[in-house]
């Protein structure tokens, strides 16, 4: 096994599922929780968007409906491990899955210890600070 510094995202959704397997379907289930969240919210979130440069509202939402194609698959991809791994944390499509973790490892429902997995492998850092105003 590698070191941890020397692992690339790829690597560590990888170990995460290895150590995690029968959380696979609730990290799915966490993915697709998000990318509804962000489709049904997008003209706000694009109207608000402040961030320039690399990461636009437009790579965001790219983002976003690549994940969703990976869940609105006929077989889910957490049944296969390497494709859940390869569709949601290959490239930059790793940036919205990693989002995903952190937010469901925020979660109560999320176990423990997956939570201190997913903070070690990944971070906490949230990559968006979202606040919807209500009109």
């Amino acid at each position: 096994m590698k070191a941890l510094n020397k692992m690339d995202n790829l690597d560590k959704a990888g170990l995460l599922c290895k150590m995690f397997p029968e959380e696979l379907e609730n990290l799915q289930n966490a993915i697709e929780k998000q990318c509804s969240y962000f489709l049904q919210n997008e003209t706000v979130f694009r109207e608000g968007w402040y961030q320039k440069g690399f990461f636009t509202a437009e790579f965001w939402y790219r983002l976003v409906q690549n994940a969703q194609k990976g869940v609105s698959k006929n077989e889910p991809l957490w049944k296969r491990p390497h494709w859940f791994t390869d569709h949601f944390f290959d490239r930059h499509n790793s940036i919205f899955a990693i989002h995903c973790l952190i937010e469901y490892a925020d979660e109560e429902q999320c176990n423990p210890q997956l939570k201190q997995a997913i903070h070690l492998l990944f971070g906490s850092d949230k990559f968006l600070q979202i606040t919807l105003n209500d009109k």
